[in-house]
């Protein structure tokens, strides 16, 4: 009874002071209360993580602040932490920065999407008034990627920051700021899954210690429980774990994402000294003549990219945010997610692993189309960034089921000094830490870039920034017939503006350097790459550039200081028409009923075109309460084509199975416009 006693007031410690459920590891959070400035101290203000400091950049403004912001604030360094091992760990600063612990240079951490974790015991006081200084700096760096881009670099500690106390002993979270247990499935079939578990073990002696693990199943049933020993000789080493289970639950992608628990704990003398559980999931992909193959059926990736800037935040989101913008894609069908730029918010992979989204996962090695901005600098400094960098993002994320790919590479220009030697650097190492997921590169040219990766993605913006929507037609038909280009894994990205705001009679191209982008010459441009590319499995994947609209650099810039490529505004308010156009295309769940161009409410000509998108079988059209029939559905989209309407107001409605949508169209009587 006691000794129950005595284990139900230590978890009750660990609720009132905020640390984890393991009692063998303590975690206090942070976030709170931290004194930000920029130059002066004196003109500081009180502020909690995650923060961004850019609203210059959100406001629109072309110039936007790029140098030091400065993050401080006190912590409780207890006196019975001086026997253990004291680490703070920050989810992300862009683009460096710089620790301080009460005034001594602690380190430097050069990437701007990764979390990063510094030991500080040696430089605390242990007296309750231990200052933690943070200098941010978020100015460009040609040490560190990026260099170049077309989004914002939003400086600041932009999420969560947490003490973690440790045993001597201990589960390596120091390893390029992962947990320090990573889950490699081997073979997976529908029969059995082999594979290994892998732990970091960190002492700062020699130690012989117990790795105990034990695996639950999606049901919480254990399937699996072994036992390793390991010796460690002052450092971090590594053991291995092999496991078989029979009769896997597959994580199955959107049809049914089945994930596990591996609960790993490490014991030495007799004395638990660390525990930690993750999730992972078990299923086997390829890319072949059927394209994108996922647990041996095919699965065609329908893709959205997603720029992970928001209204009044930034880059600085909470779960909430997250997890609105995960349910849109999902909304519009989406089964895959690019994140642009880098990795998102830890969150983001919990959440699409829950609801079985792909994850293609960004290093920021990015080019540009300018003469004044370079991605790639072959320097030593840089070159060893972009692994550093790399090893981050591949370890921290390694046990998502959802991350399929790496991509290592985003329109990198070939300009001045060649960067084909460096990628092929970049997939070596990505292959030796992951030999499981592919390497992919996002290319917006040809030459031997496209030739290094296993999957390649062609951006195209034919009608957009070059030439005509239907000309992604003649590429597809050279692709096709080009023996040598026919062997690369191809996946197609296209990128159009299109604005809520600009709605025009005539219906052709915008200049893309130019603010006028009318919201209807995005949707044809949709319509044209829709109808060419799917079902066609040379590509294993289609990608819509992008989801959403967001803050773009100077060189892509329309009204706001918003580029408005994305498919849903800004604000996630306004869905535009391309959007319910891939949501009849994809989405097969939730049945809807949109009728398109409602916004060109205003029109010159009475003869018109009715337009609807819709995943239903069948639509009714009625004008002024007039049935004038109903259409079959079999691509998404439903036309009435040579639609006569009368001049001044007109009702538009459009129904199926109890849906209805409606507009009211207005033809002015004279030339004039008026009515």
């Amino acid at each position: 009874m006691k000794r129950l006693l005595l284990t139900l007031s230590l978890l009750l410690c660990a609720v009132v002071c905020g640390t984890t459920e393991s009692l063998a590891r303590e975690s206090y959070n942070i976030s709170r209360d931290w004194k930000f400035f920029t130059h002066s101290e004196n003109q500081s203000q009180i502020i909690n993580l995650p923060h961004q400091w850019n609203l210059d950049a959100l406001g629109g403004r072309t110039e936007y602040f790029r140098g030091n912001g400065n993050y401080m604030r006190y912590i409780d360094a207890k006196p019975e932490w001086k026997d253990k091992r004291v680490f703070i760990r920050f989810g992300a600063a862009n683009l460096v920065a710089d620790l301080l612990i009460n005034g001594r240079y602690v380190g430097r951490h050069k990437g701007g999407n990764e979390a990063f974790v510094f030991e500080i015991g040696p430089y605390l006081h242990y007296d309750g008034r231990d200052l933690v200084w943070v200098v941010v700096d978020n100015a460009t760096n040609l040490d560190v990627m990026p260099t170049a881009g077309n989004h914002i670099s939003y400086g600041g500690l932009y999420r969560e920051a947490e003490i973690i106390v440790q045993e001597s002993t201990h589960i390596a979270l120091g390893h390029y700021g992962s947990q320090g247990v990573f889950v490699h499935p081997k073979k997976v079939s529908a029969e059995k899954v082999e594979g290994e578990v892998e732990v970091k073990v960190c002492s700062d002696a020699v130690v012989s210690a117990m790795v105990q693990l034990k695996v639950l199943a999606p049901d919480g049933t254990e399937v699996l429980s072994a036992v390793q020993r390991v010796r460690t000789i002052n450092g971090t080493t590594g053991t291995f774990i092999p496991f078989e289970i029979t009769q896997p639950q597959l994580w199955d992608g959107v049809h049914s994402p089945s994930l596990y628990k591996f609960e790993v704990s490490l014991s030495s003398a007799g004395a638990l000294k660390d525990n930690i559980t993750v999730q992972s999931g078990f299923r086997n992909y390829e890319v072949g003549s059927e394209g994108f193959v996922l647990n041996g059926r095919p699965y065609p990736i329908r893709g959205v990219l997603l720029h992970r800037d928001r209204p009044l935040s930034g880059t600085a989101v909470s779960e909430q945010e997250v997890m609105e913008d995960i349910a849109i894609a999902k909304e519009m069908g989406a089964n895959a997610i690019r994140v642009v730029g880098g990795s998102h918010h830890p969150s983001f992979y919990a959440i699409c692993d829950r609801e079985g989204l792909m994850v293609i996962n960004d290093l920021p090695l990015i080019g540009t189309t300018t003469l004044n901005g370079k991605g790639f600098f072959n320097t030593e400094a840089f070159r060893e960034n972009g692994k550093e960098q790399l090893s981050e993002m591949i370890y921290q994320h390694f046990n998502h089921p959802s991350v399929i790919v790496w991509n290592l590479f985003s329109e990198l220009e070939l300009r001045g000094e060649n960067p084909v030697g460096y990628i092929r650097e970049l997939h070596s190492l990505a292959k030796r830490l992951d030999p499981q997921r592919f390497t992919c590169g996002w290319s917006n040219q040809d030459g031997e870039i496209n030739f290094i990766t296993d999957l390649i993605v062609w951006s195209h913006s034919y009608g957009w920034s070059e030439g005509l929507p239907s000309d992604i037609t003649v590429w597809q038909e050279q692709l096709h017939a080009n023996p040598e280009w026919r062997t690369l894994h191809s996946g197609v990205s296209f990128k159009c503006g299109g604005s809520i705001f600009h709605q025009s009679d005539l219906l052709e191209k915008p200049l893309a350097t130019g603010t006028w982008h009318p919201e209807r010459w995005q949707t044809h441009f949709h319509e044209t790459y829709l109808g060419a590319l799917r079902g066609d499995t040379l590509f294993w994947g289609l990608f819509v550039d992008c989801l959403f609209d967001y803050v773009a650099t100077e060189t892509a810039r329309s009204a706001g200081g918003v580029s408005d490529m994305g498919v849903v505004s800004f604000n996630r308010q306004v869905r535009k028409d391309a959007f319910y156009l891939y949501k009849g295309a994809w989405n097969e769940e939730d049945e809807f009923i949109h009728l398109a161009e409602k916004r060109w409410s205003r029109r010159a000509d009475t003869l018109q075109q009715i337009k609807v998108y819709t995943n239903l079988p069948e639509v009714e059209l009625t004008i002024d309460g007039k049935f004038l029939g109903s259409q079959e559905n079999t691509t998404g989209v439903v036309v009435w084509s040579d639609v006569v309407l009368q001049r001044g107001t007109n009702h538009i409605e459009v129904s199926s199975r109890g849906l209805t949508d409606n507009v009211y169209i207005e033809i002015p009587y004279n030339t004039s416009g008026d009515l």
